[in-house]
């Protein structure tokens, strides 16, 4: 399952949160900076977000579900998913380079 450029195919797409934030205020005709003011969060904070730089907390997450009316779950458990799938990625990756060497191959 390796590519040609040594990364491994996982068969799905891993889509940060703040895509489909960006998506949803795009869809409210909100700009980052008003959704921010919004939510009382730093427009910094909410542009690392959009850019999956930046994880989204859960007092964050309370505050999106004020602003767009959905769920502070739903925003975490995206989060959740995401950052789980980028650590499986990352451990198929690892994978496929080949094996690691256990304590007792050190030949201590």
């Amino acid at each position: 399952m390796t590519e040609k450029n040594g990364r491994v195919n996982l068969g799905y797409v891993i889509v940060a949160p703040g895509e489909i934030l960006m998506e949803y205020l795009a869809d409210r005709g909100l700009s980052q900076a008003e959704f921010a003011r919004r939510c009382g969060r730093p427009a910094k904070l909410i542009g690392r977000i959009l850019s999956g730089k930046a994880p989204i907390e859960p007092e964050t997450a309370l505050r999106f579900e004020k602003v767009l009316d959905m769920s502070a779950r739903f925003w975490l458990s995206l989060e959740s998913n995401y950052r789980s799938r980028l650590a499986l990625a990352g451990c198929r990756e690892t994978d496929a380079e080949g094996p690691e060497r256990s304590f007792s191959d050190s030949g201590a």
